[in-house]
């Protein structure tokens, strides 16, 4: 992704949050501030380019966010207190559900309403305008819708009912309070414009099917498989949970399927046969690939160094073991880079990974300690599946990207609508496709998964997806969205969906936390906003 000085709006832009986190004097101060909102803007194509650019740079800002504090954290296999190298976890209160309203996770919505308004402002800056190409003019605006809801999603998923914010008003110099302060819309009204924005995604994309048709960046820009690709999520999604007034739809699982069946057949998209290869910081926009956050050297990097062991001041180099017997003596080489073990993962979560599973050695590393006897124990693990790449000088260069969307989340996506529709030889299609490339060489018939009830698929595609999409932000989600039986209880709600033998979330005193609370800053500054209910 190219990102240049037109395109550093972020500081100029984020004080659109104001709209929903401070006192009316203060937004009314911060008004003025806006350049890119005046008439000396937005006059040419290089500017809406430039834009385009800038609105990706803001998802990119957020894609640590989206994937691993809301994605990931609560999925019930990370270790909080202390890393096996020694260092203290980040974001204990986040696993551990410690939620309340003084422990929110994150704040002001995260964050995500300045993003929103740059989607709102292009929007109302460029779907009229004559300086540029409609073909080129209808295929950012299908990026921006699609965005949007992409974002909308994110705080359905984490808040249900929110501010819906489709407007400019703030930019406009319309400072009336009442539009500076706003409610929560009810959920069904958030899931109705999601839906609505990717509709106008998908009719403003056309026919264009080409990941790169303007040079921008293949896979790295948004594109019509990306908002094929939500649309399924939403879908799915829809289908199967209820939140607030909105009531699972199961009728949307035909609209999620026939979505995910063309990205996976209208694309060119297919899987590596090497897992490892998916990850490579040498192999980006790999024909796997549907939509991924760029990172580069000297521009950006992606924190996963936070789940390695550091060789200056952890406890792990030099001290262990590796699964070989062999000293721990810096395997992966970062003596010149800089990492601290602030995330792991759980050893029983480790634990399920197969030794003649591909994704196991692609993704961990264990460490081990030796008793009086020389037998190997478990110390800790870090993960490795996305650790970028050493530069010319021998250095590691955390520039891995993170994949949003990846063909086998589309086929497992579909085993799970096969499974709501009772269709066995799709769900065991579907599973086998993903499986047996993680197999590979020691593929045999006993590994070939066969289909049974309901609850045994489910818990077979979740179990799936937890050794294929680890790192990825899809575990939290997909204990919301599973269910033990057919509309019945979620996972979260369940030992079956838990690694440590009681349920992630008690569903008789704690239900109300499968949605995030509000911070008091945001409610004591916004009179039209109410806490999340339960909290």
């Amino acid at each position: 992704m190219k990102i240049t000085k037109l395109t550093i709006i972020s500081g100029v832009m984020l004080f659109l949050i104001g709209a929903t986190n401070t006192s009316c004097s203060d937004a009314l101060d911060l008004a003025p501030i806006d350049y890119y909102g005046s008439g000396s803007y937005w006059k040419t194509e290089a500017q809406a380019t430039g834009y385009i650019d800038g609105i990706h740079k803001h998802l990119r800002d957020a894609a640590w966010q989206h994937t691993i504090i809301f994605g990931e954290l609560r999925g019930g296999n990370y270790i909080s207190g202390t890393s096996g190298d020694g260092s203290s976890v980040y974001n204990g209160s986040i696993i551990q559900q410690n939620f309340d309203a003084n422990n929110t996770g994150v704040s002001k919505f995260g964050d995500l309403f300045g993003r929103i308004t740059n989607c709102n402002l292009f929007i109302a800056r460029v779907t009229d305008a004559g300086y540029i190409s409609e073909a080129k003019k209808n295929y950012y605006l299908g990026m921006v819708y699609g965005i949007r809801a992409f974002y909308y999603f994110d705080l359905y998923r984490i808040y249900g009912g929110v501010p819906l914010r489709l407007g400019v008003e703030v930019i406009d110099g319309e400072l009336d309070p009442t539009k500076l302060y706003m409610p929560r819309a009810k959920a069904s009204e958030v899931m109705t414009q999601i839906k609505s924005d990717l509709q106008k995604s998908l009719d403003y994309f056309g026919s264009v099917n080409d990941f790169n048709p303007y040079g921008l960046g293949k896979k790295v820009y948004w594109n019509k498989a990306a908002t094929e690709s939500l649309i399924g999520e939403v879908y799915l999604w829809n289908a199967k949970v209820t939140t607030g007034d909105n009531v699972a739809k199961q009728a949307d699982l035909t609209v999620a399927k026939q979505h995910l069946e063309n990205v996976a057949k209208n694309y060119g998209l297919k899987m590596l046969t090497d897992f490892s290869k998916v990850f490579d910081a040498k192999n980006k926009a790999n024909d796997e690939i549907i939509f991924a956050i760029r990172y580069a050297e000297g521009e950006a990097s992606n924190a996963v160094n936070q789940y390695i062991y550091n060789v200056g001041t952890g406890q792990t180099n030099k001290n262990a073991y590796l699964e070989d017997g062999t000293l721990f003596n810096d395997p992966l080489n970062i003596a010149t880079s800089s990492s601290q073990q602030r995330y792991e993962y759980t050893k029983k979560f480790f634990e399920i990974f197969d030794k003649k599973d591909s994704r196991r050695n692609a993704t961990f590393l264990p460490s081990y300690n030796k008793d009086s006897q020389g037998n190997l124990v478990y110390r800790g693990v870090s993960t490795i599946k996305n650790i970028g790449l050493e530069n010319s000088n021998g250095i590691r260069q955390w520039v891995g990207d993170f994949i949003f969307y990846r063909l086998p989340w589309v086929y497992l996506s579909l085993a799970e609508i096969a499974n709501m529709e009772g269709n066995n030889p799709k769900v065991e299609e579907y599973i086998n496709l993903v499986r047996q490339r993680a197999y590979g060489a020691n593929w045999a018939p006993e590994f070939a998964f066969t289909a049974g009830n309901f609850t045994t698929n489910e818990l077979a595609i979740l179990r799936e997806k937890d050794k294929e999409f680890v790192q990825e932000g899809q575990r939290w989600w997909d204990l919301r969205r599973m269910t033990l039986t057919k509309g019945g209880k979620p996972l979260v709600f369940t030992t079956e969906g838990s690694f440590e033998g009681t349920p992630i979330l008690n569903e008789a005193t704690e239900a109300y936390k499968v949605l995030w609370p509000l911070d008091k800053s945001l409610l004591d500054n916004d009179d039209a906003l109410e806490q999340t209910p339960g909290y």
